[in-house]
């Protein structure tokens, strides 16, 4: 591995996911860079599939190829040089896009890893992969990518968060003796709900820029329940059966993370590091529902979002009460409690 493979890594992940690197940053080394590589890998996957500008059917082959050759020894150097091909037109030109041009070195450092840190990746990553794969192929049959049931955007939602449950986990249990096998069972049966509960945060806060790729991730059934049309909803985002279709998805998410909190409280109250990692993003999970509830902005152009001042005041008030399970459950649920009100 080279140094500045892995100073790369280090400084894109930044550039698309600045929550998750705020998160990462807090990680004790060599758990570190073992998530923030692995991040980057399932990253390239969702790149892959969210690119509606390349043809349906190449991203359908490169995500059922890219799940099993990125993390094989043997294979990823050719299915990263695929990836990097598919990358090269000049418009693409998001942070994402730079990531694939730049897979082989995110999977150069990867493949320096020791085989145990591997190992606990590639099964999430595959599942990952095929499940994105089996969602692109909605694009062929409905011309376009559309869900129709609450099970369809759970089962999507798995697929892409889920799986990084599955997959954190498995690190942790790893890095941390103080995760017993117990603490682990734990962490298994709550990390997917987790990822779900994320999510559905993202789903929500960004209903228009997804229609704007010719994507919906909100169900069907759940926007005939309503009594109104998506681009009924994006023309009038102060309908109220828009505020009615938003209040199901979040009373949905939040389901999801008050399983989120209980994965974080799981996690033994010496570990502050990998708690505050879990913490920050549930926290500021919840405060995005808020905003989602009180807020026209959801199917409007402007898109939800936290403040630079407030995730810093959110992230200092979490490091101070990492260890302390009172302390995190109260805070939670205040949070949530501005959603109910």
């Amino acid at each position: 591995m080279t140094t500045d493979n892995l100073v790369y890594c280090r400084q894109v992940l930044p550039k698309v996911s600045r929550t998750f690197a705020l998160g990462i940053d807090i990680l004790r080394d060599p758990l570190r860079d073992a998530v923030c590589v692995s991040y980057l890998i399932c990253r390239i996957l969702d790149t892959i599939e969210d690119t509606t500008t390349l043809p349906v059917g190449d991203r359908i082959k490169l995500l059922e190829r890219a799940g099993g050759e990125l993390t094989d020894p043997d294979r990823w150097e050719e299915c990263s040089r695929v990836v990097r091909q598919r990358f090269e037109k000049a418009d693409f030109t998001d942070p994402d896009h730079d990531l694939c041009r730049n897979c082989g070195r995110v999977l150069e450092v990867f493949h320096s890893f020791p085989a145990p840190i591997r190992e606990a990746v590639i099964i999430p990553v595959r599942e990952m992969a095929e499940g994105m794969a089996e969602t692109v192929q909605r694009e062929l049959d409905d011309g376009g990518l559309w869900l129709d049931t609450i099970e369809d955007l759970q089962q999507y939602c798995y697929y892409v968060a889920g799986t990084v449950g599955n997959m954190l986990t498995n690190l942790f249990s790893l890095d941390r003796d103080s995760i017993t096998d117990e603490v682990s069972n734990r962490l298994r049966h709550y990390g997917p709900r987790f990822g779900l509960g994320l999510q559905l945060t993202n789903i929500i806060k960004g209903v228009t820029d997804d229609n704007s790729r010719g994507v919906s991730y909100l169900p069907r059934r759940l926007i005939e329940e309503a009594g109104i049309t998506l681009p009924e909803l994006l023309e009038q985002p102060d309908d109220p059966r828009g505020r009615q279709l938003i209040s199901k998805l979040v009373s949905l998410a939040l389901s999801s993370l008050d399983d989120a909190l209980e994965y974080t409280l799981s996690i033994p109250s010496s570990e502050t590091d990998l708690r505050l990692f879990c913490a920050l993003p549930l926290i500021l999970a919840v405060r995005t529902l808020s905003l989602a509830t009180s807020s026209t902005a959801v199917f409007g152009e402007k898109a939800l979002k936290i403040s630079r001042v407030e995730v810093t005041t959110i992230y200092l008030r979490l490091k101070a009460i990492s260890g302390k399970d009172d302390a995190l459950r109260k805070t939670y649920q205040e949070e949530k409690a501005r959603i109910i009100a």
